[in-house]
């Protein structure tokens, strides 16, 4: 079968490799549709801690099951699923704590990391996300439910924050992670802004009816007009960089909530002014990954059409140009990219 096999960092190629036998409690599925990620093309330009070589990459995948496991219940030969990267073991410390995101065993059954993703014509299904995060799709338009891992760690974010229908929200950041928490929090609160620098990705946020601050103006005067020069009562930061994560704690108000999405690089320090989280008591939230419950309403949220995806697919490509792909995003030219195996 056809793989975009990544051997090394910038180094990935697309051959022939044995299409793989699913265990007793695992599906093998025929991958229909795969949309690029901004970690695999991170995966890609400098490698990943999690990825052992060679892998396939690619995490967010629609397919159609052509053998099961015998053990396997709930799915049939030629349903069309849609799941996630990882599922939670159940059973270790952070587990009992239902703090399943953080699951210490979760690199186990990691696709397009430990093991091998989407980004070729067959891929397994492990057991723990058999069991709890794949999903049934009865639409023909089946593409739109690619976007279910992403869209399932907006949500668990989202949720932590208990954002209020009165809050106003500012999210920096116009990537596909960005456009998505303003879509989730527009069903929230009509307050929604987008702190956005890229006029293309400004265009796709407004025509998803999402207000738009461009940071290339003068941002900041405006965000004191809308807000009475308070903040924000949210601030939301999707870009990890350093300087987003300072802007973000700039633009939250004394009382507000602060969400550092985007991740920093391990070891990276930040300074922050202790007289403002004490004196403003600020709350400030990490998030990471997502847990079986946001899984689950993410995938209601798509089969709903609560929230529109397409316009974050921005071109479609061959398996055979999948560096094209990531360099595409690399450049600022693509959000995602929707990725067809013939």
């Amino acid at each position: 079968m056809k793989a975009a096999l990544l051997k090394n960092i910038r180094k990935i190629e697309v051959t022939d490799i044995s299409i793989p036998e699913p265990k007793d409690d695992e599906i093998l599925i025929k991958v229909l549709y795969s949309l690029t990620c901004g970690t695999d093309l991170k995966a890609y330009e400098r490698g990943h801690p999690y990825i052992k070589y060679p892998i396939v990459l690619g995490h967010e995948y629609v397919g159609e099951i052509v053998k099961k496991g015998k053990n396997v219940e709930g799915f049939e030969i030629g349903d069309i699923v849609a799941g996630v990267n990882s599922a939670p073991c159940f059973n270790c410390f952070y587990c009992k704590k239902f703090q399943y995101n953080l699951c210490e065993n979760i690199e186990d059954v990691l696709l397009g990391f430990k093991l091998n993703g989407c980004f070729a014509e067959y891929m397994i299904i492990p057991s723990r996300i058999v069991k709890v995060n794949l999903f049934k799709i009865e639409e023909k338009d089946f593409k739109k439910y690619a976007m279910l891992e992403p869209l399932a760690c907006v949500i668990h974010g989202i949720n932590i924050l208990k954002i209020q229908e009165n809050e106003n929200v500012l999210i920096i950041g116009s990537g596909p992670i960005g456009i998505l928490l303003a879509q989730v929090c527009k069903n929230i609160t009509r307050d929604v802004f987008l702190l956005a620098k890229h006029m293309n990705r400004i265009k796709i946020a407004e025509k998803l009816g999402i207000k738009t601050i461009n940071v290339e103006e003068n941002y900041e005067e405006e965000i004191k007009k809308i807000t009475n020069n308070y903040g924000f009562d949210v601030v939301i930061e999707a870009v990890g960089t350093l300087e987003a994560w300072n802007l973000a704690f700039k633009f939250v108000r004394k009382g507000g909530k602060l969400m550092y999405f985007g991740g920093l690089k391990k070891g990276t320090e930040i300074s922050l002014d202790a007289y403002k989280i004490h004196y403003g008591e600020l709350k400030i939230f990490g998030s990471f990954h997502h847990d079986p419950a946001s899984v689950k309403e993410a995938y209601n949220f798509i089969k709903q059409n609560k929230i529109q995806v397409h316009s974050l697919i921005t071109e479609e490509m061959k398996i055979e140009n999948i560096e094209k792909a990531l360099l595409s995003m690399a450049e600022g030219k693509n959000m995602k990219v929707g990725i067809i195996i013939d």
